[in-house]
């Protein structure tokens, strides 16, 4: 699951791993994310400009001022990991330069006034960088909840409350969250077990989010109430 951290700025953005989308920062970010502040700053010559500051979201709160090379170097681990979970590219992203050495600079432009060169060697990419790449399908626009995988974990507490029936989900229970976009992220609907379960009948038990984090008995008791 997940961790989310209160944080507020007067003027912010973040950059969410799962999308690379850039939503308004409003009250939280997500842990690991970028988060980009603006300012506006006045020049000895009286000319406006917009400055940018680069943070990253931790547990403990936002490390201010990491500078947008280290900020690059985290995005290119993430949207690897974005291109391997998906096989495709994210939105806004291009090839912008290749090298004699195998390496290559991807331009990704998070908003019309953004962009950052992420660099992706072979050292980080474990291989032919133009193969991994060639290897990917252009992005598809996917703000379709249907086309996102529904959830399945062990309920944290017994707070949330179950969309189908409107009763508590008890801590300890498998839950099933179903997905639907938010500010720019996926969130859950959580529902009881066996009130989604005829829904989701025909998505293979396996390919739900979170599948492969269940116990044995967790992944039986799955499959049973799920055919």
């Amino acid at each position: 699951m997940s961790e989310w951290i209160d944080y507020t700025v007067d003027w912010g953005y973040w950059i969410n791993p799962d999308t690379f989308r850039m939503p308004r920062v409003k009250k939280s970010v997500r842990v690991g994310a970028i988060v980009l502040s603006k300012e506006k700053e006045s020049l000895d010559t009286g000319q406006i400009i917009i400055a940018t500051y680069y943070g990253l979201a931790k547990s403990s709160g936002v490390e201010e001022n990491i500078g947008k090379k280290r900020a690059s170097v985290i995005l290119v681990k993430q949207m690897l990991d974005y291109m391997k979970a998906k096989g495709s590219f994210p939105d806004k992203v291009s090839i912008n330069k290749i090298f004699k050495n195998g390496t290559v600079d991807l331009a990704y432009h998070p908003s019309d006034y953004d962009k950052f060169t992420l660099r992706f060697t072979p050292a980080v990419v474990g291989g032919n960088v133009e193969d991994f790449l060639d290897d990917l399908i252009p992005h598809t626009e996917s703000d379709d909840p249907a086309q996102e995988p529904w959830k399945v974990e062990v309920s944290p507490s017994g707070r949330a409350g179950c969309r189908t029936c409107r009763q508590s989900i008890a801590k300890g229970l498998l839950r099933l969250g179903e997905p639907s976009f938010f500010d720019g992220h996926v969130s859950y609907k959580w529902h009881h077990l066996d009130c989604a379960s005829r829904r989701i009948s025909w998505h293979p038990v396996e390919k739900l989010k979170g599948y492969d984090e269940l116990s044995d008995e967790e992944k039986i008791v799955l499959k049973e109430k799920i055919k």
